[in-house]
């Protein structure tokens, strides 16, 4: 698990850790990992075989961090600046054993940046999701990094930080937070590896119960939106309560003490609906008057009702169980035939209503 405590800035930047960000990266925008087997992760078959081809420090650090294939210490330390090694070595971000070196993390680019994610999408040992990049966080990236005007940014449950870091690399200043300490680390490298160390801070915390004092030009999120009861798997994955709206609601709730008056939050999740649109619109709209604030949704092209991915199928994939049966008759009484990914754009003005539209 990756881990910077204990390592200084300076460290970081004298062990010539920005070398990875000339490497070869993954072309794909989902990382799998080892809940979806072979699945993970898909790789640009061209790439691999120059890197195969290829002699070199770099290809040494891309058959790690690209390929996903041990190499040999004495190789490591023979052809690597020791710095950098232990480095690595250090933040757990290369393991040893029985003399050979493993990489826990693959590179990634997302948006212009050179991004560190963990080979597996989830992590039950630390009871949250691990550091990773799917292609819902590659869409709100682009929004965000559109957003040019933001002098200071907080990214709410960020992962490897690519939102946050989005808008750091546009000059704001920005607040990291999540609540499991590995993915904190994450960011907090990341933010190094892209030369942007010094306007980035990281926080521990729980989206769901944070208290902050500060408000922000922008604010980010792309929280756990699995559809299934909260603890329903005995660890945290991602489960956000039968409608996978859990978290966004508490969000939602919050984002208007968060916002500076020009403000906009970009929150990120998914719901059930029908052919027409999400069911939860109406009770949005009501809720965003309540609390003084307008937007617009923007929906994803939408899919059948989503059976989670990090839960137990059956041979035709379908949830199997108590808690197959559990989400079936949700989806069932609602009458859900659609499910959206959306992103809603959110900002503290009180009479500017709720607009619907859709990715173009």
């Amino acid at each position: 698990m990756i881990s910077v405590e204990e390592i200084s800035a300076g460290e970081l930047m004298e062990a010539g850790a920005a070398r990875l960000r000339s490497l070869p990266h993954h072309d794909l925008l989902t990382l799998a990992g080892d809940w979806l087997g072979e699945l993970a992760p898909w790789r640009n078959t061209g790439t691999l075989a120059t890197i195969a081809r290829t002699m070199s420090a770099e290809s040494l650090l891309a058959s790690l961090f690209v390929l996903g294939e041990p190499v040999t210490e004495a190789d490591a330390r023979s052809q690597l600046p020791g710095p950098l090694l232990d480095l690595l070595l250090r933040c757990g971000v290369l393991s040893q054993e029985s003399g050979k070196l493993s990489a826990e993390y693959c590179l990634v680019r997302g948006e212009g940046l050179t991004l560190l994610a963990a080979w597996r999408a989830a992590g039950r040992d630390v009871g949250s999701y691990a550091p990773w990049v799917g292609t819902d966080s590659m869409t709100l990236a682009r929004l965000v990094a559109a957003r040019r005007e933001a002098r200071s940014a907080l990214d709410l449950g960020c992962g490897t930080g690519i939102l946050g870091l989005s808008a750091a690399r546009n000059g704001a200043d920005l607040l990291a937070v999540d609540v499991n300490p590995e993915c904190t680390a994450a960011a907090g490298f990341n933010a190094w590896l892209n030369g942007l160390g010094d306007r980035v801070r990281t926080a521990e915390g729980d989206i769901m119960s944070l208290a902050l004092d500060s408000r922000f030009d922008l604010v980010v999120s792309n929280p756990p939106c699995l559809p299934l009861r909260r603890g329903s798997l005995g660890w945290l994955a991602g489960e956000a309560g039968l409608d996978g709206l859990e978290f966004f609601w508490e969000l939602l709730r919050r984002t208007p003490d968060l916002l500076t008056a020009s403000g906009e939050a970009l929150l990120q999740a998914a719901a059930y609906g029908d052919e027409r649109a999400p069911f939860f619109i109406p009770e949005l709209e009501a809720e965003m008057n309540r609390l003084g604030v307008s937007g617009r949704l923007l929906l994803r092209p939408s899919t059948p009702p989503r059976w989670p991915a990090f839960a137990p199928r059956d041979e035709n994939l379908q949830l199997s169980g108590p808690l197959g049966d559990e989400v079936r008759a949700y989806v069932e009484s609602i009458g859900a035939t659609h499910y959206y990914g959306f992103v809603l754009s959110l900002r503290a003005e009180p009479h500017g209503g709720l607009q619907v539209g859709r990715f173009g």
